[in-house]
């Protein structure tokens, strides 16, 4: 029998899981030579997506753990359930067998009733009291009869009220049952939707990602556009402030006299003002580059050929002179020891001759390595520019250029 039953009564919270997700994305094409504004522009859309997956991946932590204590309810509610359904099956086999026992109740009170009329054994206490008074037979069997049929009828009853007891806890337990498989199916849609929630957060959050790398990649293009421009408008600056303040030849006793020849006189040769490519290579011109590339960061000293400070042609002269080629110190007659070369067959190692203004009489005052390749592509050259300045890079100028040569 039960007893102490339960409360099947509970209550399944349905999870509801809202994803906001309203952030607009554009994505900025910039122009070579991206701007900061542009830089600081998709500075602004990377900060606003990274805010925007941060919701998201703590939507998805409180979503996953909606579906943790969705998925135990859902365990708990189908363990009752297996519970339940057991207790239904005791009850159902203990009403099969007190209709079994009524059944034979029935049977064994008719069968006595019949023997003990015909044969008089059997009586029950009662029965043999009412017998044995002082009564005519024919009263003996009309007692008789009603005390069977009463006995009969108690034994029946009972039994009735057994089977009727059985049959309410029977409907209780079916009851019972079906709200228990009512909260199972509950739990069972409250953890699909949390899962369900999850899944769409997750996958939001997988764009949002998409998203921000690419934005990154686009920040990181800008920057170094934008290094790449303000180095280059930079080095022309300074080619340019160079070109106008020389004052240096190169070894050369420059006077500082009037400007006769004018801006330069190579403006006539073929490749003049392109960008240059590299027609060959020369084993001596490219041992003179890496010497002359050794020299990087080494202040400019008129008139200086160490590590300690080179000019213009200091450092020609020991770039070739670690190439087997000896030069004399000086730009215009570095120029007269080298052959012309055309712009069109220029090699790494070549050299490049300038006048510039005011830089006096001699026809050539400065002088720069063709490098062919690096920081400004194939139109890299190095050089010692002037005083104040160090070794360094720099990107092929026009202006004052008069020829290349080799030595």
């Amino acid at each position: 029998m039960l007893h102490g039953r339960r409360s099947v009564t509970r209550t399944v919270g349905a999870v509801a899981v809202t994803v906001a997700l309203t952030a607009s994305l554009f994505v900025v094409i910039g122009p070579a030579g991206a701007t900061p504004s542009l830089v600081n522009r998709t500075n602004s859309q990377i900060d606003s997506l990274q805010a925007r997956a941060q919701a998201l991946a703590e939507q998805i932590t409180t979503d996953q753990t909606r579906v943790t204590i969705a998925a135990e309810q859902y365990d708990e509610e189908t363990v009752l359930l297996q519970k339940d359904g057991a207790t239904l099956a005791r009850t159902e086999r203990q009403s099969r067998v007190t209709r079994q026992q009524l059944v034979a109740a029935r049977l064994r009170v008719q069968n006595a009733a019949v023997e003990a009329y015909v044969t008089g054994d059997g009586l029950a206490s009662q029965v043999g009291a009412v017998l044995s008074s002082s009564v005519n037979n024919a009263q003996s069997a009309t007692v008789y009869a009603e005390v069977v049929a009463n006995t009969l009828e108690a034994a029946v009853n009972q039994l009735h009220l057994v089977s009727g007891r059985l049959a309410a806890e029977r409907l209780t337990e079916l009851t019972t049952l079906a709200a228990a498989a009512r909260a199972q199916l509950a739990a069972n849609k409250a953890r699909a939707t949390a899962e369900a929630a999850t899944l769409s957060v997750e996958s939001t959050l997988h764009q949002v990602k998409g998203q921000l790398y690419q934005l990154i990649v686009k920040r990181a293009q800008e920057i170094a556009a934008a290094a790449a421009a303000a180095a280059a408008a930079a080095a022309a600056a300074a080619a340019a402030a160079a070109a106008k303040r020389h004052r240096g030849n190169g070894g050369n006793n420059g006077n500082g006299g009037s400007w006769p020849f004018g801006p330069g006189t190579g403006s006539d040769q073929p490749g003049y003002g392109e960008t240059l490519v590299p027609a060959g290579t020369n084993p001596q011109g490219l041992t003179a580059v890496a010497t002359a590339e050794s020299y990087l960061g080494v202040p400019y000293v008129w008139g200086g050929a160490s590590r300690q400070g080179v000019d213009c042609s200091g450092l020609t002269m020991l770039a070739w002179a670690a190439a087997g080629v000896e030069l004399l110190h000086g730009a215009t007659v570095q120029d007269q020891e080298s052959t012309r070369v055309k712009l069109t067959k220029i090699e790494p190692g070549d050299l490049l001759f300038y006048h510039f203004a005011n830089d006096g009489e001699f026809p050539i005052t400065h002088v720069a390595i063709y490098i062919g390749s690096g920081p400004y592509g194939t139109n890299t050259i190095i050089q010692a520019a002037e005083t104040g300045t160090n070794v360094a890079y720099y990107p092929m100028y026009w202006q004052g250029f008069v020829s290349a040569g080799r030595p």
